[in-house]
């Protein structure tokens, strides 16, 4: 059956925002006396946000060089005020390349495109507001709005249902061992970005992108 919706990931997929996202992370604990191995940031590439607060909430009570108003604030109030206090990541660079040529090739063929992030919605918001990408996607979802997010299929049968497609009419396009997993259990073909730097297996897909235009040859 011709594909006739694609659903992209963000991170990662769309914005190359991890090692901007890592380095934050590592930072803020830094400041605070604490030194977070890499292994154990990339565990949070892809995840949940409820993943993120219970490891970043593990290494604050860890971190001891906590000032006495940050001894009584949870974790994510005090890397909110942190971040206040630090210049905002600009997104607008991190657009990966061919990002906003496939994009516009694939809705001028009638291909129907939607974003399935594990990301919260304000936070889609700010990664791909700068690029002038979002407009260009006609259903988002974000993973706050399940129990549980990716590997979990639900985020991925929800954007097909709003969409009013089943999995044979889409596909996904992941780099996490999570989305992959995600969309697979949806009953999805996965496209697969490359992603070195951070440890995954990327196994699964049915095909595989160098850079995310390569998938014009897919959808063809």
């Amino acid at each position: 059956m011709p594909i006739k919706a694609v659903i992209f990931d963000m991170d990662g997929v769309l914005v190359d925002s991890e090692p901007a996202h890592q380095e934050r992370i590592r930072q803020f604990f830094a400041d605070h006396g604490l030194d977070v191995p890499t292994d154990q940031l990339n565990m949070l590439v892809g995840c949940s946000g409820g993943y993120f607060v219970t490891r970043a909430t593990e290494w604050w009570a860890q971190s001891p060089c906590k000032s006495k108003e940050e001894r009584t604030l949870a974790v994510m109030e005090a890397f909110q005020l942190w971040k206040d206090s630090h210049e905002p990541i600009d997104y607008g660079p991190l657009l990966n390349p061919g990002v906003r040529e496939t994009l516009e090739t694939l809705a001028a063929r009638g291909i129907r495109l939607a974003v399935a992030s594990s990301t919260s919605h304000e936070g889609i918001r700010q990664e791909l507001g700068p690029s002038s990408t979002l407009p260009s996607f006609e259903v988002v979802v974000s993973g706050e709005e399940f129990r549980e997010s990716k590997p979990d299929p639900e985020i991925y049968l929800t954007t097909m249902a709003r969409l009013g497609l089943g999995p044979d009419e889409c596909i996904a396009v992941e780099d996490s061992n999570r989305g992959i997993a995600a969309a697979l259990a949806a009953g999805m073909r996965v496209a697969v970005k490359r992603e070195q730097r951070f440890g995954f297996a990327q196994e699964g897909g049915t095909w595989y992108l160098d850079r995310i235009d390569e998938l014009l040859d897919i959808v063809a």
